[in-house]
């Protein structure tokens, strides 16, 4: 998969985890902008393909998180793809959870949400409150 050597490509000077995620994450927000037609013309029963979002740069949140949970996991850093609410989003959404192997613990990781911020030219912190987030669903 091409994800997945990107991942390799992208990491290779990576010593910790946390490196590797911030990488990952700096290159999915950066790189992949949303698609506000695409969800318009999705079938009930969709599935990212991981390579296609990579090739085509763009996507929706689902595509967001499933690219950056397979490039994560890829790479041996244990990753979440996660689907609920956002409190300041009014539709189904979805976003990552991420394990910090140096922190010992789970965070909260929406390159949806900043990627926007960061094509708007707002800074954010990668790892959010998990307080404004409900889980509904975990993959």
């Amino acid at each position: 998969m091409l994800a997945v050597q990107k991942a390799k490509e992208l990491t290779k000077n990576a010593e910790t985890d946390m490196e590797k995620v911030k990488t990952i994450y700096d290159y999915v927000t950066g790189n992949i902008t949303y698609d506000d037609k695409k969800i318009n013309s999705l079938a009930s029963d969709y599935v990212p393909v991981i390579d296609e979002i990579l090739a085509k740069q763009s996507g929706i949140c689902y595509d967001y998180s499933a690219l950056y949970a397979a490039m994560l996991r890829s790479i041996n850093v244990p990753a979440k793809l996660v689907m609920g609410y956002r409190s300041d989003i009014n539709t189904y959404h979805a976003w990552n959870q991420v394990y910090l192997k140096e922190q010992g613990k789970w965070v909260t990781i929406d390159t949806t949400y900043d990627s926007t911020l960061r094509q708007e030219g707002s800074a954010t912190s990668m790892i959010k409150d998990e307080g404004d987030y409900k889980v509904d669903k975990i993959y």
